[in-house]
């Protein structure tokens, strides 16, 4: 044997062979890494939301509030006026008693162009605001379109928002949903819109624990009590006092709704 060579067994051999099969696979996949990296498209980059549009303009304001169309039509002719805010600002005096004082104090209501044209009944430049792209659950001020739709009892209105997405179950900032605040006899047929777009008849107030039913009872709306009563509200629902609408009923000195209450099974 020359004395340049020396001998490899078997088991030497195997190793070497290891060795190269995996810095074969370790070169194979960092090749494979790195074309991938080279063909790896960019990000798409985040872009912020641009800020809300705040008007203060009582002109613009009324144009909604009244259903000045073709008013909407120049105030929409920029885009962003869809969802701006609209804010009106109160002077208020205000007792500051670190001061020992009254002081003169700004407070600053918001609304949108979507609640007041349906707090009106402006059905047409609801559909406009609508088609435009207005914000249906959006709700400035602690209230949505559609919670002002029900309140002054504008079914048309009320039916455009429900078809266009309108949550019928949401509590507004005071706690009440839409159906609580169907409290008018022109307001039976929103009622009705809203139960059968899916709204829930036995709905809670958020902190009273008040159903629409107790509503209606207390108010004297017979038909809207013989509305809910005929899609299973809950007779026996108390609020946080306890008070059942039939409680709720002879608080309000309603003999026609105590008389309905009376006929069905009570817990």
């Amino acid at each position: 044997m020359s004395k340049d060579t020396f001998p490899f067994t078997s088991s030497s051999l195997r190793s070497l062979r290891l060795e190269q099969e995996l810095q074969e696979w370790e070169d194979a996949r960092q090749a494979l890494a790195h074309r991938r990296a080279m063909t790896r498209a960019p990000l798409p980059r985040v872009r912020a939301p641009p800020p809300q549009v705040r008007c203060r303009d009582t002109a613009v304001h009324n144009t909604f509030m009244w259903g000045d169309m073709k008013g909407v039509y120049a105030v929409l002719k920029d885009p962003a006026m869809v969802n701006a805010l609209m804010e009106t600002v109160h002077e208020e005096m205000l007792w500051a008693p670190e001061m020992g004082m009254w002081t003169l104090s700004s407070k600053v209501k918001q609304t949108s162009a979507l609640r007041l044209a349906a707090s009106r009944g402006h059905t047409g430049c609801v559909e406009e605001l609508l088609f435009r792209g207005a914000e249906v659950n959006a709700d400035p001020g602690g209230n949505t379109a559609l919670h002002d739709a029900c309140m002054g009892g504008h079914a048309a209105c009320v039916q455009l928002l429900l078809s266009h997405g309108a949550d019928p179950d949401l509590l507004a900032a005071d706690g009440s949903a839409p159906l609580h605040l169907c409290t008018s006899a022109q307001s039976l047929q929103c009622a009705e819109l809203l139960i059968d777009g899916g709204a829930e008849v036995s709905v809670r107030m958020r902190e009273s624990r008040l159903t629409p039913l107790h509503v209606a009872a207390r108010r004297g709306l017979e038909e809207h009590v013989e509305l809910f009563l005929s899609h299973g509200a809950d007779v026996s629902a108390t609020n946080q006092e306890g008070e059942t609408p039939l409680n709720a009923a002879c608080s309000g000195a309603e003999r026609g709704q105590i008389q309905q209450l009376r006929q069905l099974p009570h817990q």
